[in-house]
């Protein structure tokens, strides 16, 4: 590593920074895709602009999407909070307020993504197929879906910077007369 790569320089913080933004944004995308691939629609007909299943199990299908949302979030946060956590020997402070941040823009990113993969709101449909039947739309139910991303992040950054704290050897420093043991060991006296 050279003296411009150090992490401690601005322009690696900066770097990193936009690296793991750019990171947490890509793959939540890439997690809608997916959340979107691995969900089965729920079977919906619209009669008088209102929304009906056709089976239970079709209504079954709705929360699936919430359920799905939380899983492949949560698989998705894990990795690469853990990637990130470990690249980012020294820079605690940094790497907290980056995850955090990623994480909400994954989250968002996730939700985006699968719902235009998505079958279209049911009740926009301009003409329906001759059986009546739609697609579903692909929505998260609530609020506290979207939390996944940050709270599996902060978990992962917990157990990785409390199971393998950054040993003092990772972080550079400056070691010549800094150690307060030193002198008491010599045995010179220092009034």
């Amino acid at each position: 590593m050279t003296e411009h790569d150090s992490p401690t320089r601005p322009a690696g913080v900066v770097r990193f920074v936009v690296l793991t933004l750019l990171s947490y944004v890509v793959l939540g995308a890439v997690a809608g895709a997916v959340w979107e691939w691995v969900w089965t629609p729920p079977d919906q007909v619209v009669r008088d602009h209102q929304v009906f299943y056709t089976s239970y199990e079709s209504l079954r299908r709705v929360f699936t999407g919430t359920g799905l949302y939380v899983l492949v979030g949560a698989v998705a946060a894990a990795l690469i909070a853990a990637v990130v956590c470990l690249l980012a020997r020294g820079r605690e402070l940094v790497t907290l307020a980056v995850v955090v941040t990623g994480s909400c823009a994954a989250a968002a990113a996730m939700r985006l993504v699968g719902g235009l993969l998505g079958p279209p709101d049911p009740l926009s449909v301009a003409k329906p197929p001759k059986d009546g039947v739609l697609p579903g739309r692909l929505v998260v139910n609530g609020f506290t879906p979207y939390l996944v991303w940050p709270m599996v992040s902060l978990f992962v950054l917990a157990v990785v910077f409390f199971a393998w704290p950054s040993a003092a050897g990772d972080v550079p420093r400056d070691t010549r007369g800094t150690d307060p043991f030193e002198a008491d060991v010599s045995g010179a006296d220092h009034r």
